[in-house]
């Protein structure tokens, strides 16, 4: 097992063509959003991006809810009033990736983000190449993302995530990615035995 962690200054002693990753270029780099990509969480993100102006939203929130999770994020999703000036990334994330799609490697963006922020933020980052999210209806977190995943990259891919959650994702995947992630998912992460990345998730 191969176990690395990194960080920017890293990357600038690799050539323009170097993958941090001793995977064929074949397997993708699939990235998670909350808290990967990004600082926070862009449920909560919308929803008090809507709160401020419209206190009231809760009481529809509550209604939204019954019809199941991916369903709220979708509705909140639609009225959001995000700032997207203030959308903190994780700097050495998107480093990361752009360096992977500069060697050749695809970058994909895997979230369970509704798909019309999950699109707007995409379109923040060069390096992503296409986007899975939930539609409203399919919440797409943990055992469905890994079925979507395995799906679709039959040949492999390198998944980056950050909680207890990306464990169902991890243990079909060729290659582990953490980020900011506690000891525990660390732990748990270094014990399925495959090729691992640690990223410190440093916002900027």
């Amino acid at each position: 097992m191969t176990e690395l962690d990194i960080d920017t200054d890293s990357y600038r002693r690799l050539s323009k063509a170097a993958s941090v990753f001793n995977l064929p270029m074949t397997v993708p780099l699939v990235l998670d959003l909350d808290g990967t990509l990004i600082r926070g969480d862009m449920l909560y993100k919308s929803f008090f991006s809507i709160l401020r102006r419209n206190p009231l939203i809760v009481f529809s929130c509550a209604a939204w809810l019954l019809r199941g999770r991916a369903a709220l994020k979708r509705q909140l999703a639609l009225r959001h009033r995000i700032d997207w000036d203030g959308l903190e990334f994780h700097r050495d994330v998107v480093a990361l990736a752009e360096r992977e799609r500069a060697a050749g490697r695809r970058v994909v963006l895997a979230t369970a983000a509704d798909a019309v922020l999950a699109g707007q933020v995409a379109a923040l980052v060069p390096s992503i190449e296409q986007v899975f999210a939930s539609d409203g209806e399919h919440n797409l977190k943990g055992s469905n993302k890994a079925a979507l995943l395995r799906r679709t990259f039959p040949q492999g891919f390198i998944y980056a995530g950050d909680r207890k959650s990306d464990l169902a994702v991890w243990t079909h995947a060729a290659g582990v990615m953490t980020v900011n992630a506690d000891v525990a998912v660390r732990n748990a992460a270094r014990a399925l035995g495959k090729p691992i990345l640690h990223l410190p998730g440093r916002a900027g």
